[in-house]
């Protein structure tokens, strides 16, 4: 009999804990970052649809309390664009659909005109650049002899 009753309060303790932890995840997060991704559906809906990110950095100091710049918020969504994209990328590497966060609506026509075209690479110009051969010195002063004689 000792047995079960280890088990039930194994099992009573593991809902409690979920239960706390459930309640736990609707509390408001430590980090201005951890608050912005809790409000990214949001946020990115009202870029989505037009809004200024003086006006969303305004309505988050109103409505959620949350005070920072226009520079931090720009900061904090690039940073959640490029975690979203790196892992899109790896899902698609792997084969699985990602499906967008944004709720369907008049909004979603743009997104799937950014869908349609080529990703943007920001490192297209650094790889373009280091394509090209190096610039040698050398060859423009002719190895340091301007008639182009080999001295020695």
């Amino acid at each position: 009999m000792r047995g079960s009753r280890d088990s039930e309060t194994l099992l009573d303790w593991v809902s409690q804990a979920r239960a706390r932890l459930a309640r736990r995840r609707s509390e408001k997060p430590a980090t201005k970052a951890g608050q912005i991704r809790a409000l990214w559906p949001d946020i990115e809906a009202a870029l989505e649809g037009g809004q200024s990110m003086k006006s969303i950095c305004k309505w988050l100091e109103e409505d959620a309390g949350i005070t920072l710049g226009i520079t931090s918020l720009t900061s904090y969504i690039s940073r959640i664009r490029r975690r979203l994209a790196a892992k899109r990328s790896m899902d698609a590497a792997t084969g699985q659909v990602v499906q967008p966060q944004t709720p369907p609506g008049p909004s979603s026509s743009a997104a799937t005109r950014a869908a349609a075209s080529p990703e943007h690479d920001p490192l297209a110009q650094a790889k373009r650049v280091l394509s090209h051969p190096k610039f040698d010195i050398r060859k423009l002063h002719n190895d340091g002899d301007p008639q182009g004689r080999n001295l020695i």
